[in-house]
């Protein structure tokens, strides 16, 4: 039986490669930039502020993640974490805390805060030597119930696991 609880890749000793198979979808090759560029449109939403110096942080460090990702250096929990330990697929969310962000509100004032992101990915025994992005979100704390918009996010995931599974994800 499956173990769905088990330590992601991108916290061992392997180097997984990285691969991209959600919204948009990419060649392979663009697999950094694309998920970068996905994260970056999760916490954009309408009124939300961004200088060129901030944008360019959150984009360093969505890129670093992933690159840490590959090397097998993320701390489990804090970085990365599995977030369906009794169904399949086994899926695990790569993690930022605190992202600064500025947001205009309605009355024209501005809210400094931070938000926290989520990248769901897969690491499917049929491609043992990667790990596969299917999507980000900003998770939102401020709704009634976090664990059901979290759960919806990740049946998106889930969705373009499986849509990706015959094609192998479109790895060659």
């Amino acid at each position: 039986m499956p173990n769905f609880d088990a330590p992601s890749r991108c916290s061992g000793p392997v180097t997984p490669t990285f691969r991209w198979y959600g919204y948009p979808q990419c060649e392979v090759g663009h697999d950094v930039n694309v998920a970068v560029a996905v994260l970056v449109d999760a916490i954009s939403p309408a009124g939300r502020l961004w200088n060129p110096w901030s944008i360019q942080m959150a984009k360093s460090e969505f890129k670093q993640r992933i690159l840490r990702a590959q090397r097998g250096e993320l701390r489990p929990v804090d970085e990365v974490k599995p977030v369906d330990v009794a169904n399949p697929p086994p899926l695990y969310e790569i993690r930022w805390q605190g992202i600064p962000v500025t947001d205009q509100l309605p009355d024209g004032s501005r809210r400094h805060g931070e938000v926290l992101v989520r990248m769901y990915h897969s690491e499917p025994a049929e491609a043992p030597s990667h790990f596969i992005g299917h999507h980000a979100h900003e998770k939102d704390v401020a709704v009634e119930d976090v664990n059901a918009a979290q759960q919806q996010e990740i049946r998106t995931a889930i969705g373009w696991h499986n849509q990706g599974q015959p094609s192998r994800w479109g790895l060659p």
